[in-house]
């Protein structure tokens, strides 16, 4: 600095110049590690320092130092006066706009568009900001607006900047840029911080963005005008063709609006959530409401009823439903709103993001409930503890910054209540539960579970009693008191009676009563397929009501919706006022609208599942796509899954997503070689050495055997049939991705997605930036799921624009479809104001113009032509033409049903030659093949 002041000085003198200038020079530390500075330029006129030095000095009067008043009052003859540093800003940051992409190179290529102004929070530490609305210039200064940032110290000012430029962005019309987030790499890397990067060589130490953020245009073109023109997914339902009626898609735009309207009453949930009340006051409140009323409900739709009746498909409604919650829920005597499990898997498979559905589905007045199974958490691979723990930590500063953005988790208990369970209730000798485990894991990461029992008549009341008593210890182990339990049937059958249940609850509070602690509040949860479930509920209420039990909360939906408990028939018994009772009338009116619009993908009249069935199985809905992928007759899948049970009992124990026993019942009914189908020609099949066609985590659920029931000899008969495949599997764990594997740019939300769902989640966070996923249309199902190109001009509908914010988004009229003149497909849209074109390639005439061809179908009766059995993606094969094959080694690797498949080289290829591999596995960039029975798989010789 002094060097500085003495070239100034310098040069001034030397060029007859009697006022202040602006110095410039680079500073660096050179190789002895020594501070450098190199002279660069001197300008006459003073620039950034007028405001840094008003900022960092004033005289004895408290008047702050402005250059330019400074040189007038010098040129005059007054003197200088003593300047002290100021006591409020001891380092000024002058940071100017640009709106371009960075290289490593330092260069810039600026991005056209239009600027509307600033958005983003107002930020305490920036005295000035200048940002100028219109076109962005490319003739004159390409620096839109500035903004001038204070600290006092440079590590707050390296920390205020990276949020500033986090935060606060100029609102374009046009081409998004790279340079905020640019930006805030350079603010947060550590060599910079630290002084040890020269100014000139920044650039090339950073992480630069490959993609900008996205904007308003780029979603349109992206993300939303291909679903508008080409359609949402194929239908999964009943009739697949079935589009939502115009009636349907403006009652849900409609009822979307009304809602956004209607202000939620805040709850003694709200106020723990938001760190001003604590769990324990949260739980007293909940008490004594349930005490009023004698009980309370839990709403399953759209989650669960989504689920079992539309594919799962309730991600895009999840937003819409929970604000029906929030609202009139909450008047009807609803206490929670059900989250989660395969909605979120199903989501991340049809390209939303995941972090954005649990986001969305927390509700401000009452808990978000989310389904959790154990050590697979949401995803479809086991996890390690690593991996777990860093997941939930990441879950809990999500769900905290939703709640309370200001204090995040800061030390306090988060309103995260997942429902933890693990399908076996599994516990061994050693006393290793994986539910127990997780349970832990999450209460270490300030989280408060709710520990799930899961009911079945073969798992004995000593066992639930020996539960319940585990999870006391390890509530108090954490400091808390155990308050909730639940206990979750996931399908209905005939042992679930009022008695049956009644005697789970009773041991559940004896438990309690014994440990001298305040009675349980028990939830319970089942499906209803014979229409019996609301009254058993109802029958429930009134044993717990005789008994003084009030706190027992069961779960419902709305009236007729097919899947679920009805409420009207479940609450019939509680105490609820008239206020209550017309607000649970408005609540079943709006959830029937808005689950309608997924009427494409409806299978709540399918006959598949029957009235007594003990297990909801997947769902209707994609047992119904699953058996027509494997050309199945879908009427056959219930008895497929009944066969399976029968000789392999793993009672309740699912792999994740889909149950093992859809998987093998599937594997028995491919199998040419088990006939007829029956259990006795099953147990026939493996017993003389044969095997079934299942995914590797199948093998692993049966080996393990972690399930209270006997296992019987056909299991390990198949796992002696199959033991390359189940090595394989066994090892899979080793492909993990932890949290060492995770970029260091990724935000919390992507590490949630990646830790959580692995490699799928691991490519939808890395990928995210380029804009080939649906999150943006989360909150507008009456867009998504339109029929193609029948959305009426003057809808409008909201469109997420941060990944990582969901109350940052755009508000979007449509004005209307039109046709260009090159016969492209025109979409008009206003936005602020603003009118935007979006073009696209009319699909239909693309569809005439060029013709695509799927892989080869096997020549039928060929005995050198192998047609896959499997419906799946090809991965990889694990033979190379030209080689000779030999019986049971492994052929080729699918991934099928969501999990991988090792094919193995059947009988009658023994010894052949491989001709061809006509089929391209996946890479890193590409997807592999996609397979349907009949497809040719290799040709040999």
């Amino acid at each position: 600095y002094q060097k500085s002041r003495q070239w100034a000085a310098d040069i001034a003198k030397a060029g007859g110049n009697n006022t202040r200038a602006t110095m410039e020079g680079l500073v660096f530390k050179n190789e002895k590690g020594d501070f450098e500075l190199q002279f660069i330029e001197c300008n006459r006129r003073p620039q950034v320092e007028n405001e840094a030095l008003a900022l960092l000095q004033r005289d004895a009067k408290g008047n702050r130092r402005y250059t330019f008043a400074e040189l007038i009052m010098r040129a005059s003859g007054v003197p200088a006066p003593v300047f002290a540093d100021a006591l409020d800003a001891k380092v000024v940051l002058h940071a100017r706009w640009l709106h371009g992409n960075p290289d490593s190179n330092g260069n810039i290529a600026y991005q056209a568009g239009d600027i509307l102004g600033m958005t983003g929070p107002r930020l305490d530490y920036v005295p000035a900001e200048l940002m100028a609305p219109g076109e962005i210039s490319f003739t004159s200064d390409p620096q839109l607006g500035k903004a001038v940032i204070v600290a006092n110290s440079w590590d707050e000012m390296c920390d205020r900047a990276a949020e500033y430029f986090r935060l606060r962005k100029p609102k374009v019309v046009g081409a998004m840029s790279t340079y905020a987030q640019t930006m805030y790499n350079l603010f947060t890397n550590a060599e910079f911080r630290a002084g040890n990067v020269a100014s000139n060589e920044t650039f090339k130490k950073l992480d630069i963005p490959e993609y900008p953020e996205r904007g308003i245009i780029s979603m349109l073109q992206d993300q939303v005008a291909p679903v508008m023109v080409k359609g949402y997914r194929k239908g999964e339902g009943i009739d697949a063709d079935r589009f939502p009626t115009s009636r349907v898609v403006d009652a849900v735009s409609s009822l979307h609006e009304a809602l956004a309207q209607e202000p939620p009453r805040a709850t003694a949930f709200t106020k723990f959530a938001r760190g001003a009340a604590t769990y324990e006051d949260y739980m007293a409140s909940l008490r004594e409401q349930l005490a009023q009323q004698g009980g309370g409900w839990v709403t399953v739709a759209p989650r669960d009823t989504s689920q079992q009746g539309n594919d799962s498909e309730s991600a895009s409604i999840s937003e819409i439903s929970r604000r029906n919650a929030e609202v009139w829920g909450e008047k009807a005597g609803c206490v929670g709103y059900e989250i989660g499990g395969a909605q979120y898997q199903a989501g991340l498979i049809r390209g939303f993001d995941p972090a954005m559905i649990m986001t969305l589905g927390l509700p401000y007045n009452m808990p978000g409930h989310s389904l959790q199974r154990s050590q697979y958490v949401n995803g479809l691979a086991e996890l390690t503890p690593e991996v777990r723990q860093e997941l939930f930590k990441s879950t809990a500063e999500i769900v905290a910054n939703r709640y309370r953005p200001d204090i995040g988790v800061g030390g306090l208990l988060v309103p995260w209540q997942p429902y933890n369970f693990h399908a076996g209730n599994f516990c061994d000798a050693t006393g290793y539960s994986p539910q127990d485990e997780t349970t832990a894991e999450l209460l270490g990461a300030k989280c408060v579970p709710m520990p799930c029992w899961v009911f079945s008549k073969k798992f004995t009341l000593e066992a639930l009693k020996q539960w319940t008593n585990r999870q006391i210890d390890i509530f108090s182990k954490a400091g808390l008191t155990l308050q909730q339990v639940r206990i979750k049937n996931p399908g209905q059958g005939r042992d679930w009676t009022a008695a049956n249940v009644w005697e789970h609850v009773q041991s559940v509070r004896s438990v309690f009563k014994e440990r001298g602690l305040p009675p349980p509040i028990v939830y319970l949860h089942n499906h209803d397929f014979n229409g019996m479930g609301g009254h058993i509920g109802a029958e429930l209420f009134r044993k717990a009501h005789a008994d003084g039990f009030n706190t027992l909360v069961i779960d419902g939906a709305y009236r007729k919706n097919g899947t679920h408990n009805d409420n009207t028939v479940l609450t019939a018994p509680l105490s609820l006022s008239t206020e209550q009772r017309d607000a649970l009338i408005e609540w079943n009116y709006n959830q029937q609208a808005i689950e309608e619009v997924l009427c494409r993908f409806d299978s709540r009249t399918s006959q598949m599942t029957p009235w007594d069935s003990d297990w909801a199985g997947g769902t209707e809905g994609s047992d119904i796509r699953i058996a027509k992928e494997y050309s199945l007759d879908v009427r056959k899948i219930n008895h497929a899954k009944e066969i399976a049970n029968e000789v392999f009992p793993l009672e309740r124990a699912v792999t994740p997503f889909s149950e093992y026993k859809l998987r093998l019942g599937i594997a028995i009914m491919i199998e040419d070689n088990i006939q007829p189908k029956t259990a006795d020609a099953v147990r026939k099949w493996v017993n003389s050495g044969g095997k079934l066609k299942v995914g590797g985590d199948v093998l692993v659920g049966l080996k393990r055997w972690e399930t209270l029931v006997p296992k019987t000899p056909e299991v390990d008969k198949l796992l002696s049939n199959m033991p390359e495949e189940l090595e394989a599997a066994l090892g899979q764990k080793a492909k993990l991705i932890t949290p060492g594997d995770l970029p260091a740019n990724l935000t919390t939300h992507q590490r949630h997605t990646a830790l959580g769902y692995q490699q799928k989640g691991l490519e939808f966070a890395t990928s995210q930036a380029k804009g080939t996923d649906l999150s943006p249309l989360l909150v507008a199902p009456h867009v998504l799921h339109s029929r193609p190109r029948s959305l009426k001009p003057g809808a409008t509908f909201e469109v997420l624009l941060d990944p990582t914010d969901a109350n940052t988004r755009a508000q979007v009229q449509f004005l209307g479809f039109g046709t260009a003149a090159n016969q492209d497909v025109t979409m008009s849209f206003l936005h602020e104001g603003q009118s935007i074109t979006i073009s696209m390639q009319d699909p239909d005439a693309a569809k005439g113009a060029t013709a695509t061809s799927g892989p080869r179908k096997a020549e039928v009766g060929n005995p050198n032509h192998l047609p896959t059995v499997v419906p799946g993606e090809l991965l990889s094969y694990a033979v190379n033409v030209g080689d000779k094959l030999k019986a049971g080694e492994q052929l080729c690797v699918l991934e099928s049903m969501k999990m991988e498949m090792k094919i193995s080289v059947p009988d009658s290829l023994d010894g052949k030659e491989v001709v061809t591999l006509p089929l391209k596995g996946r890479t890193k960039e590409k997807q592999g093949d996609m397979l349907a029975p009949g497809d040719l798989l290799i040709e040999v010789k």
